[in-house]
């Protein structure tokens, strides 16, 4: 099973596994029209911050971003799949992790909104293959972290009608420590609170 961090976040989903302050510039989360979807509540990162501290790790949002352009922000297949069948809004953001042992793991987490049910399982069957790319992660952007490359070996997804939410964790530094505390994350995510 792998990271699932931000999937507490969405009720009445199926998970699948393939293998706080915030600082800098960020975008801001915006709510959307609820009448329309129940999604909105879904890209508020405050639940998975809450959920982080109570077990006592240390958590920092680092950045957010609600620039909507699935295109500009993603790479490999998922990008080809994004040109031609746009997402219709896109959420990221971007966690720094740490634990006693001063182990530091990343988490990035993406909610990609499609037009309908059926594109957002196709692009969810997409971006869940090992290799075909995915949402662009925030480290990539801006920030501190921009050398660390996020290998997909603890990463979950999500699918919740027409959103697809996936997280994946990734160590910053190649020690025991930091890759026990990816493995706890993977175990504990998808624990209800």
């Amino acid at each position: 099973m792998a990271v699932a961090l931000a999937l507490g976040l969405a009720s009445g989903t199926s998970a699948t596994g393939t293998s706080g302050s915030s600082s800098g510039t960020s975008g801001t989360y915006r709510t959307q029209d609820t009448a329309k979807n129940h999604k909105a509540r879904d890209r508020n990162p405050a639940q998975l911050l809450s959920r982080l501290a109570r077990q006592g790790l240390r958590v920092e949002q680092r950045f957010t971003s609600d620039d909507g352009d699935c295109v500009s922000h993603s790479y490999g297949l998922v990008r080809e799949f994004v040109e031609n069948q746009p997402c219709s809004a896109l959420f990221r953001a971007l966690f720094e992790v740490r634990d006693s042992r001063r182990a530091v793991v990343l988490v990035a987490v993406a909610w990609v909104d499609m037009p309908d049910a059926r594109q957002a399982r196709e692009f969810k069957d997409l971006v869940d293959g090992h290799g075909t790319g995915n949402i662009t992660e925030l480290s990539r952007e801006s920030g501190p972290y921009r050398d660390v490359r996020f290998t997909g070996e603890h990463y979950a997804s999500v699918l919740e009608d027409s959103t697809v939410i996936n997280a994946q964790a990734q160590p910053v530094r190649a020690t025991r420590a930091a890759s026990d505390l990816a493995e706890r994350l993977v175990s504990t995510a998808l624990t209800p609170d």
